[in-house]
This record gives C-alpha cells, structure tokens and sequence, in this order.
C-alpha cells in the first residue's frame, strides 16, 4: 500500500510540473530538434526568454531536462524523450474534450507531433 501512495505522489508531482501549455511545448520542441539554448527556444516558440528560462528551471528540478554549459550559453535537452511519448499518446485521451474540433483535426496535430520527432522514439 505505501508504494501505491508513494508512485501517486510522484506522478501528481510531475503533472503538476507538465501542467503548463508552454512547458508542455517547451518538451515536444526539444524532443523534435534536440539540445537548445534558452534563446533559441525563445525564438522558436515566441515566448519571453525570462518565461522560457523560468519553466526550463522548473523541469531541470524536476529532472525532465538537463543543462549544460557552452560557453556564455546553458544549453538544455530532454533527459529522456520517454515523456515526449507520453506526452503525445495524451493527445488522444483530451481530444473528447476539446469543442468544434473534428477527428481529422486531431488527428493531424497527433500526426504533427509524431512527425516531428519520430526519429527519437524510445521502444
């Protein structure tokens, strides 16, 4: 019974952490291109770079991603692209709840995702 307790609260941890639209983009970036400067992950998803920074601090806490330096730069990268999966299989289980959208449309967006980073699949 404690060990049922204990993996309930890490995984209420953790989607309290992927809780978040931009943290959840921040992720599928990642798994797609791979290690990125805060900067670039700015830039590429047109958000603040101090917001950018602040959900990367929270998820390398949280050891979804990890940090390396180059030179001036952090450079950031999945720990594992596992969560990415996850992540996509999920799109499936919320689309019964979003209105005026039809299956062709979620089905696109899962295809978009799947695409972007089929190469990092993890078996």
């Amino acid at each position: 019974m404690p060990n049922r307790k204990i993996v309930a609260r890490e995984l209420s941890a953790l989607l309290k952490v992927l809780s978040h639209p931009d943290r959840i983009l921040i992720i599928q970036f990642l798994a797609s291109r791979g290690e990125h400067s805060v900067s670039n992950i700015a830039d590429k998803l047109d958000l603040p770079q101090t917001r950018v920074s602040q959900h990367l601090a929270l998820l390398r806490t949280h050891r979804l991603v990890v940090e390396q330096a180059a030179g001036r730069e952090r450079i950031y990268d999945l720990s594992t692209n596992q969560l990415a999966w996850w992540l996509v299989d999920g799109v499936d289980f919320v689309a019964g709840n979003i209105g005026d959208v039809t299956d062709e449309q979620v089905s696109d967006a899962r295809n978009l995702w799947v695409d972007a980073f089929a190469d990092a699949r993890v078996s």
